[in-house]
């Protein structure tokens, strides 16, 4: 593994049709809705479909290590994902997401977005975020 197959990452709100998303033709991101905007097992579960036929086409196998949040529960079977569990409340021990990736994730993803916003500006072409 060299770190260079990146998956897009799934950003979940409230609204079917974002207004922040007006205007943008493509971006490098998953969205999805619902109503709290919240991770639900259908959406997790969609999303690991997705995930299990693009390594499959791409002859992967892949073990992915997740928390037991209820909404994270799949009795599915995949062809090149297998699904492991962390143990009960050592979420906060084992799990490196509580350890400020995600804001570094969100920190980096923003400037990236803004940075390709001002180079359209510049350029005077539209805004098409395909990052």
């Amino acid at each position: 593994m060299t770190g260079t197959d990146i998956i897009k990452p799934l950003l979940i709100g409230k609204s079917a049709k974002p207004r922040c998303f007006k205007g943008i033709k493509t971006y490098s991101l998953d969205y999805e809705s619902n109503k709290k905007a919240w991770m639900t097992s259908a959406l997790f579960e969609k999303w690991l479909s997705n995930f299990d036929k693009r390594n499959e086409f791409k002859e992967k196998k892949v073990l992915l290590l997740i928390d037991n949040c209820t909404a994270h529960n799949t009795k599915k079977k995949f062809n090149s994902i297998r699904v492991e569990f962390l143990p009960p409340n050592t979420t906060s021990q084992l799990q490196p997401m509580d350890q400020s990736i995600i804001q570094n994730f969100n920190i980096l993803y923003r400037k990236e977005v803004i940075r390709k916003m001002v180079n359209d500006i510049d350029e005077g072409t539209s805004f098409s975020i395909n990052l």
